[in-house]
């Protein structure tokens, strides 16, 4: 029984689910020589309170290799994501460090609303006393709408 009144406490309204609006496969060369690593990067879009706290709407780009932890080290990431809104003509770029043992990496666009394309650029390294060892690139590109 949920009792409202002074002193008491509603429920927060759960806020509404983002759009997955496609899933892209950007894989990567093994910074350990073996075959390429493959990486699902879920895009959501119209997403009213993004996870960098900056107003929405925004466009949030999850990538993962949804594989098991590296026993041994970590991966170190640096995924770069430029954008361009298609309708405005306005640009930008979002630089995203991560280090763990999988590869994963999460990059929130603010492009305004409308049409947007994007460039992914990660360059996916181990972390082995210093930050990037055998560091390997990769590039991929999608499009979704803000």
């Amino acid at each position: 029984m949920v009792m409202a009144g002074a002193g008491t406490a509603g429920a927060v309204p759960e806020y509404t689910d983002p759009n997955l609006a496609t899933t892209l496969r950007c894989d990567t060369p093994n910074p350990w020589g073996g075959p390429r690593i493959p990486i699902h990067v879920d895009v959501f879009n119209q997403i009213p309170f993004p996870a960098d706290g900056l107003p929405g709407p925004a466009i949030s780009l999850i990538g993962s290799s949804r594989a098991q932890p590296s026993p041994l080290l970590d991966y170190t990431v640096e995924t770069r994501v430029t954008w361009r809104n298609l309708a405005t003509g306005r640009t930008g770029t979002v630089t995203v460090p991560s280090r763990a043992r999988v590869i994963t990496w999460q990059a929130d666009l603010h492009p305004g609303r409308g049409p947007v394309a994007f460039t992914i650029r990660q360059k996916v390294g181990l972390m082995a006393f210093v930050p990037m060892v055998a560091a390997q690139n990769s590039t991929c590109s999608g499009r979704a709408t803000a």
